[in-house]
C-alpha cells in the first residue's frame, strides 16, 4: 500500500510536515500504551518475576523505537530496523500464545490456539512486507498481496473471543456456536471479497482499493474491540484480566492502524517512523498477554460462569449476516459507478455465499431439530419419572400417615400403660402427679375470680382427696399367699370403680391404699360418699378363688382442697393429701371400718395466717375438727358424728 513519491527532497519535506502534524497524537497514544503494558506485572495480586522482566524489555524496545524514529533519518537501516523489530515481536507473540495450549481445559486450549493462529497470520503478512523492503530493498507493491492475510488474521482472534472459554457450555452449545462462528467468518470473507478484491484483481484501481481496505479493516478491528469489551464485562477472575489486556491491545492496534492508514493515504508513511510506535506497542502487548497467561497458570486461576445468554449476540450477528446477503445482491446489481465486470463478479460471489450461508443455516436448523427432539424425549422421560415418583410419594405418604397414626396410638397406649397400675388397672401415683398441678391451679383461679368479683356468694366446686386403706390386709398375704392378696386388690379396685363418678380419679396410692380425687365436689356431701364406700367394701365377701372367700373392711381419711375457703392459698394440694393420710391413720386409730375427715374450725376465720401443715397435723390443734363416718348397716342411713380433737387410741 505504498505509493512512490518523486524526489528525495519532496519525500523529506513531506516527512517533516507529517511528523509535525501527527507527533502530538502519537505521543498521546504512547502515554496510554506504556502504562497499560505495566499491568502484566501482577496477576491475581501475585508478583510474576519473568512477566516483570518482559515488561521492562517491552518498554525498552518501545523507547528505543521512539528514539530511533525521532533522531534517525529515513534510510534503509531505519526500514530494516522497523521491519525486524515488528517481525521479532510478532514471533514472540505467536510463541507466547501457542505456549498456553498445554492447558487441560479443551476450550482454553482452542482459545490460545486461535489467538496463536491470528498472531501467526499477522506474522506472515509482516514477513512478506519485510521480504520486499529488506531483502529486495524496494517498497511493497500497492495493492499488496499480503493484505488478504493481514485482513483475515483478525478473524481467528474473533473466533477465540466467540469461543468464550470462561463460560460453562455443553456440547450442544459448542456445536451451534461453531456454526455461528462459521457464518460470521463467511460474512467477513465475503465482505472482503465483495468490497476490496474487485479493485485489486477484477478492475484494479489503487485509490479505491486503498480506501475500501482501510474502511473495512477499521470496521473489523472495532468489532473485535467491541466484542472484547462485552466479554470483559461478563467475565470474572483470571479471564477478566485476560480480556481486559486483549481489549487494550486491540484498541491500541486499531488506533495505530488508523494513523498508519491516514499517513499512507497522505504518502508520508515509511517503515520505522513514529507511526509505527503504536503498532510496535500493540505487538509487544499481545506478546506480554501470552507470557502473562503462561505464568498465571490458567488451569488454577480460571473461573467459569454459567453460560446464560452468553452466545445470543453471536447467533444474532450470524443470522443478521444471512439476511444481509440479499441486500448485497441489490448493491451488486444496481451499485452506481461500478464497471460491468465488478458487478458480475459481485453478483456471482453473492450467489455463492448465499448457497454457503443456506447450507450452514440448514445444518444449524438440523442440529436444533435434533436437540429439540432430544429435549422432547428427555421431557417425556422426566414426565414419566415425575409421575412414577409422584405415585411412590403418595404411597409412601399414605404409609407414613398410617405409621404416624399407629405410632400415636402406640404412644397413647404407652402413656396409658405408664399411668396405669399394672395389677389393678386403675391410675397410678405418677398419673396423679401429672395432673395434680393443673387441677389445683384451676381451683385457685376460681377462688381468685370469686374474690375479685362483686358477687359475694359463689358456688365453689372444690377438690376432695379421699384415702382408702384395707383393714388387716397383711393377714390375707400371710394366710393365703401373695397371689390371693393381689386378687383381693383387684376386686377392691373393681368395687371402688363402681362407686366413683366418671369425673373422679381413682388411683392406687401404694400397697393396699387407694386415693380418690373427687372433682367439682361440695365437701358437705363427702361423708355420704364415704359411707357408700364403706358399705360396698364390707357388704359382700371377696371371692379370691380356689374356694377362698374373705370379708374385709376399709378405713377412710379425707380432706378438701382448698382446706379453708377463707385462706385458700394457705396450704397446697400436696399438703392436703398429707392431711387426708393423717385422717386415715386417725380412722385406723379409732377402730377402723370408718371414715374421718379433717375440716377447719371457726377459729381459722379469726387467724387464717396460722394455717400451716405442722399445726394441722397436731392432734390437739384448735384449728381442726374431725368428721367421723361409721360403716352403716345395709338397711340404715349413714351416721355422721363429730369427734373432738383428742388423741385417739389405737
Amino acid at each position: 500500500m505504498f505509493t512512490n513519491l518523486s524526489g528525495a527532497s519532496q519525500r523529506r519535506s513531506v516527512d517533516q510536515r507529517a511528523e509535525q502534524q501527527f507527533a502530538p497524537a502519537i505521543t498521546s497514544v504512547i502515554r496510554i500504551s506504556v502504562p497499560l503494558n505495566i499491568k502484566f506485572e501482577v496477576v491475581g495480586n501475585s508478583p510474576l518475576q519473568h512477566v516483570r522482566k518482559w515488561t521492562a524489555v517491552v518498554c525498552a524496545v518501545v523507547c528505543v523505537h521512539i528514539l530511533v524514529s525521532i533522531f534517525a533519518p529515513r534510510s534503509f537501516a531505519l526500514t530494516a530496523f522497523g521491519d525486524l523489530v515488528q517481525s521479532a515481536l510478532l514471533v514472540c507473540a505467536t510463541a507466547a500464545m501457542l505456549s498456553n495450549i498445554r492447558t487441560r481445559r479443551k476450550k482454553a486450549k482452542f482459545f490460545w490456539a486461535l489467538l496463536g493462529l491470528g498472531c501467526g497470520m499477522w506474522l506472515c503478512s509482516q514477513l512478506l512486507w519485510t521480504y520486499f523492503e529488506v531483502f529486495l530493498r524496494q517498497e511493497a507493491p500497492n495493492p499488496f498481496v499480503g493484505d488478504v492475510v493481514l485482513f483475515l488474521h483478525v478473524v481467528p482472534i474473533m473466533a477465540a473471543v466467540a469461543l468464550q472459554p470462561h463460560v460453562q457450555q455443553d456440547n450442544r452449545t459448542l456445536r451451534v456456536g461453531s456454526l455461528d462462528f462459521l457464518m460470521l467468518l463467511t460474512c467477513w470473507l465475503y465482505l472482503y471479497l465483495f468490497i476490496v478484491i474487485p479493485w485489486q484483481y477484477v478492475h484494479p484501481v489503487v485509490v479505491t482499493y486503498g480506501r475500501s481496505f482501510d474502511v473495512l479493516y477499521a470496521c473489523e478491528q472495532l468489532v473485535l474491540a467491541f466484542a472484547l469489551l462485552l466479554v470483559w464485562r461478563r467475565s470474572v477472575g483470571f479471564w477478566r484480566t485476560i480480556y481486559a489486556q486483549l481489549f487494550g491491545a486491540a484498541l491500541l492496534y486499531c488506533v495505530g492502524s488508523i494513523f498508519a492508514s491516514e499517513a499512507i493515504d497522505l504518502n508520508i508513511y515509511y517503515t520505522g517512523s513514529l507511526f509505527d510506535v503504536p503498532l510496535v506497542a500493540a505487538m509487544a502487548w499481545f506478546a506480554g498477554i501470552g507470557f502473562m497467561a503462561r505464568a498465571a497458570s490458567a488451569d488454577v486461576s480460571s473461573e467459569e460462569v454459567p453460560g446464560r445468554g452468553q452466545g445470543i449476540w453471536t447467533a444474532r450477528l450470524a443470522m443478521l449476516a444471512v439476511f444481509f446477503t440479499p441486500l448485497m445482491v441489490a448493491w451488486a446489481q444496481f451499485g452506481g459507478g461500478a464497471p460491468p465486470s465488478v458487478r458480475i463478479y459481485r453478483l456471482l460471489l453473492t450467489v455463492a455465499v448465499m448457497i454457503v450461508m443456506g447450507a450452514l443455516v440448514f445444518l444449524k436448523q438440523h442440529l436444533l431439530d435434533q436437540e429439540l427432539l432430544s429435549l422432547l424425549r428427555l421431557s417425556r422421560q422426566n414426565l414419566d419419572e415425575v409421575s412414577r415418583l409422584k405415585d411412590e410419594l403418595e404411597s409412601k405418604e399414605q404409609s407414613l400417615r398410617w405409621h404416624s397414626l399407629e405410632l400415636q396410638r402406640k404412644n397413647l397406649e404407652l402413656q396409658e400403660i405408664s399411668f396405669t397400675d399394672a395389677l389393678t388397672g386403675v391410675w397410678n401415683r405418677r398419673y396423679l402427679e401429672e395432673i395434680l398441678t393443673a387441677e389445683a391451679e384451676q381451683v385457685l383461679r376460681n377462688y381468685q375470680r370469686a374474690r375479685e368479683s362483686k358477687i359475694r356468694k359463689v358456688d365453689h366446686r372444690d377438690l376432695v382427696f379421699i384415702m382408702v386403706d384395707m383393714d388387716f390386709f397383711k393377714e390375707v398375704n400371710d394366710q393365703h399367699g401373695h397371689p390371693a392378696g393381689d386378687r383381693l386388690l383387684q376386686l377392691v379396685a373393681d368395687r371402688l370403680s363402681s362407686v366413683v363418678r366418671k369425673s373422679d380419679v381413682l388411683v392406687r396410692w401404694g400397697g393396699e391404699e387407694f386415693l380418690i380425687m373427687s372433682r367439682s365436689t361440695d365437701p358437705s356431701g363427702i361423708p355420704a360418699f364415704c359411707s357408700r364406700i364403706l358399705e360396698v367394701i364390707a357388704q359382700q365377701p371377696f371371692d379370691l378363688g380356689h374356694g377362698i372367700e374373705v370379708r374385709k373392711t376399709c378405713s377412710i381419711g379425707w380432706a378438701p382442697y382448698p382446706w379453708c375457703r377463707r385462706a385458700f392459698e394457705a396450704i397446697c394440694a400436696e399438703e392436703v393429701i398429707i392431711l387426708a393420710d393423717v385422717a386415715l391413720y386417725r380412722a385406723k386409730a379409732c377402730g377402723r371400718n370408718q371414715g374421718i375427715g379433717i375440716l377447719p374450725t371457726d377459729a381459722v376465720a379469726a387467724a387464717p395466717s396460722a394455717v400451716r401443715l405442722e399445726s394441722l397435723r397436731d392432734e390437739g390443734s384448735a384449728l381442726v375438727r374431725l368428721t367421723r363416718t361409721p360403716c352403716p348397716p345395709s338397711t340404715q342411713s349413714p351416721e355422721i358424728t363429730e369427734i373432738a380433737s383428742e388423741p385417739a387410741q389405737t
